[in-house]
């Protein structure tokens, strides 16, 4: 959902009208140390840098996980959450764009593929397959689909070399593919390969898929052998992309891990372990996939607690 500015202001305006409305006390540049627990009054006590302490008969913990740091989700909320008798799943990236090692990739940078299938190769065995988009960029690919992998991306290169295969044709089989070629380069039997394979595939594609693929791209189509032309179908189908590793947390949309959610009432949002301590958003180990979800993790997560608290 956006606006009708289609201005991330605009909703920050309505959430700090919000706030003057309700009597909220902002205190910005005031950073958290710590947060404890009173035995004998069950109240928390919020330690920040400056010695102040503020004191609260509850606590909503929205501090994030471990992506973009920059906005102050550093990991210190697991911290204060274990100490408070909390389990933490190991916190790691998720939804975070892939860093390739093949070096022609990265010339594409901007260049967006649709309708493409993507098969993970761990050690050269299959892992997975997904059909979906991807962007080319200077570092490597992103885009949802590269998104939504990552996190087994990641996982499989703990302890494997991860090679993704970047099927251009997922609707065609090799057959279909090679009859399809043989046919364009019949029809302009007189042009050079590198001039007419843009009619195939994104013309940013031509000379790196031609050397992938040995190909001359000064070649005649009419002088194209029949093992280029296989080898050229096979390349198409499964272009191979070498991942290097993931970004880092900078670059990350989400990151996965956090409190066990067997530790949250979900009704309520309310701790099971310490009682009127709310958790929200990125602070639990929920996985999910691109496309606003986190965003509405952490919006109804948060109204939850908010109307419990």
């Amino acid at each position: 959902m956006f606006p009708r500015t289609e201005k991330a202001e605009s909703v920050w305006r309505v959430l700090v009208e919000e706030l003057k409305k309700s009597g909220v006390t902002v205190k910005s540049g005031r950073a958290v140390m710590g947060i404890e627990k009173r035995g004998e009054t069950g109240q928390f006590v919020v330690k920040l840098e400056d010695n102040e302490k503020i004191v609260a008969s509850s606590c909503i913990v929205a501090t994030g996980g471990t992506s973009h740091p920059e906005t102050g989700s550093t990991g210190e909320g697991f911290k204060w959450l274990k100490n408070l008798g909390h389990t933490i799943v190991e916190n790691n990236f998720a939804l975070v764009p892939l860093a390739l090692a093949d070096a022609w990739a990265k010339k594409l940078g901007g260049v967006t593929l649709q309708n493409i299938k993507l098969t993970v190769l761990a050690d050269g065995k299959k892992q997975s397959a997904h059909l979906g988009k991807l962007l080319f960029t200077h570092f490597g690919v992103s885009g949802p689909t590269i998104l939504n992998l990552s996190k087994e991306v990641g996982e499989l290169l703990a302890h494997s070399r991860v090679t993704i295969l970047l099927d251009l044709f997922p609707k065609l089989d090799a057959g279909v593919l090679r009859e399809k070629l043989q046919n364009l380069l019949i029809t302009e039997s007189n042009k050079k390969i590198k001039n007419i394979l843009g009619q195939l595939i994104p013309t940013a594609l031509v000379g790196p898929m031609l050397k992938l693929a040995e190909i001359d791209g000064e070649t005649p189509s009419h002088s194209v052998r029949r093992d280029e032309r296989l080898k050229l179908v096979q390349i198409l189908k499964a272009v191979p992309l070498q991942v290097k590793g993931l970004l880092g947390a900078n670059k990350a949309v989400i990151s996965a891990g956090g409190v066990k959610l067997e530790e949250i009432n979900f009704k309520t949002m309310e701790s099971r372990l310490a009682p009127r301590l709310y958790l929200i958003g990125d602070v639990l180990n929920i996985d999910r996939p691109s496309g606003g979800y986190s965003l509405q993790l952490c919006w109804t997560t948060g109204f939850v607690a908010g109307e419990n608290a």
